[in-house]
């Protein structure tokens, strides 16, 4: 209480002693009064007001916090969803990979296989018609062969054979079909 009243004595020695006086009191000590009964009549008007107003502000940061509390938790879980899905999706995509190359391994081997299946049936028919060419090369051979043999005797037998061999062939024959015949 004396640190309310130390200005007022510092006012009332300020004058020189002397101060203006209202009802028999000093005109310091009505308008500290005055000035006490105005923020007392301001707080109880605005007590009400202002409790509401601190109240409904501290529940809208309480809401505020709720929400952003709340939206943090459905990002964080949405998050960890995504995390989990992009993980699946690299396994996912590792796995495809691999089925992939081992695809393209079965493939490669399919069309390694099925060329070399071809390249036999080629080979094959390449060697059964060089021996087809080769039996029909002997056979005109043979035949021409033969030919030659047979003008090369008729050509020997034209030259070395006299009239009496002739008849005697002839004769010879004759005989053998005679003979046969019965």
């Amino acid at each position: 209480m004396s640190a309310l009243l130390s200005p007022v004595a510092f006012l009332l020695s300020a004058e020189g002693g002397h101060a203006d006086t209202f009802l028999g009191v000093p005109v310091v000590l009505w308008k500290t009064a005055n000035l006490l009964l105005f923020f007392g009549l301001m707080w109880w008007l605005l007590k009400k007001p202002l409790t509401n107003f601190f109240r409904e502000r501290h529940s809208e940061i309480e809401k505020a916090l709720a929400k952003a509390e709340e939206d943090r938790t459905r990002a964080e879980a949405l998050s960890a969803q995504l995390s989990l899905r992009l993980a699946e999706i690299e396994t996912e995509l590792e796995n495809l990979k691999a089925a992939a190359h081992k695809d393209a391994e079965a493939e490669q081997a399919a069309l390694l296989a099925s060329a070399e299946a071809e390249a036999e049936r080629i080979v094959a028919r390449t060697k059964g018609e060089i021996e087809s060419r080769m039996r029909h090369a002997r056979v005109e051979l043979t035949e021409f062969a033969g030919d030659l043999a047979v003008e090369m005797a008729r050509e020997m037998l034209a030259r070395g054979v006299t009239p009496e061999d002739q008849k005697r062939l002839v004769s010879a024959g004759v005989a053998a079909v005679t003979e046969r015949k019965g």
